[in-house]
């Protein structure tokens, strides 16, 4: 069996490691795994390969796979792998979800609490030395989490490991899926279907945006739907940008609408030095980093290797992907 691995991009934190790579050949002496390093050598490669660990494909590579039976995505999110092709070749597709559900959770919290606690202003008044009890204070804030209320947009590995710890908090939290066949687990206080998305957003006082980015959520969240949130809530997105409309979020955060947010995801990445975000004193913003944890790999080698095992004995795969739906 021939497996290829293609996670080249620029920012080396996410290329696989030669170390992780070295330890599935330990583990799997009887397979052959090729490293790709660009993307003439993959294409090269997945020409004899039946499995492929990959962060992205193109159409091209995967109609020079006559073998290729699996392919792996090192993230949760699919949408830069060719699944059309993918789906009408019938090769299976699974990905790496709940591996950076706690960080980017954690990450979740982390930014709400530095706005609603207002630990920003604290810190620029450290560095001047100025003490600022009665500048704090104005305005309502800073809020407390208790009693608040938390509307979850997308409600995967991601949006559950949230909402636990918005529980954990005092928070009320109602979370938005589009599948309803499973029971809510005990730290939500409602679970609601895609159709209810105004409804759950009414009156709340943060939304988190955890949902995959596909053509039913695109420009999900336009003013619309801003304008039904608590006046001064908090906008918080871990997903992808352009689930946002970016001019609605201006505008809210201009208004007062919106009393901050915290983005992790941009439409253009690196974000434009010219970018209007990058000036406002309410939005906290992170490089497109909030799942990194250090044992990244070793978690994506380690699920990559037990599916690897239950793919060779015909067993069903972990994380399975409906390539049609896009997650």
């Amino acid at each position: 069996m021939n497996v290829l691995i293609f996670t080249v991009w620029p920012v080396a934190f996410w290329n696989t490691p030669k170390s992780e790579v070295e330890r599935l050949r330990e583990r799997f002496p009887g397979i052959t795994f090729t490293h790709a390093q660009t993307d003439a050598e993959a294409s090269a490669a997945i020409e004899t390969a039946d499995v492929a660990l990959a962060s992205r494909l193109s159409p091209a590579m995967v109609e020079r796979a006559p073998k290729l039976r699996w392919v792996h995505s090192t993230a949760a999110a699919v949408g830069i792998l060719p699944l059309k092709e993918l789906a009408a070749r019938g090769i299976s597709v699974s990905n790496s979800r709940g591996i950076q559900a706690a960080p980017i959770a954690e990450h979740v919290i982390g930014g709400l609490l530095v706005l609603a606690r207002r630990f920003n202003l604290m810190l620029d008044a450290q560095r001047e030395r100025r003490w600022i009890q009665n500048e704090l204070t104005r305005d309502s804030w800073p809020w407390s989490l208790q009693g608040r209320r938390m509307t979850i947009l997308g409600f995967g590995t991601i949006g559950q490991e949230v909402a636990r710890r918005a529980h954990a908090f005092g928070m009320h939290v109602t979370g938005i899926r589009r599948r309803m066949d499973q029971p809510a687990p005990p730290f939500v206080d409602r679970l609601v279907g895609a159709a209810q998305l105004d409804e759950a957003l009414r009156a709340s006082d943060v939304l988190v945006i955890s949902a995959p980015f596909v053509a039913e959520t695109d420009r999900l969240i336009r003013a619309e739907q801003l304008a039904l949130l608590n006046r001064g809530a908090v906008l918080i997105n871990v997903a992808r940008a352009k689930i946002v409309d970016e001019p609605a979020l201006l505008a809210a955060l201009d208004s007062g609408q919106l009393g901050g947010a915290v983005l992790d995801v941009f439409e253009r990445e690196p974000l434009d030095p010219a970018s209007p975000l990058w000036a406002l004193p309410n939005v906290i913003i992170s490089p497109h980093s909030a799942g990194v944890r250090p044992d990244h790999w070793s978690a994506v080698i380690d699920l990559f290797g037990d599916n690897l095992i239950r793919f060779q004995s015909g067993e069903p795969l972990r994380n399975l992907v409906n390539p049609h739906a896009g997650y």
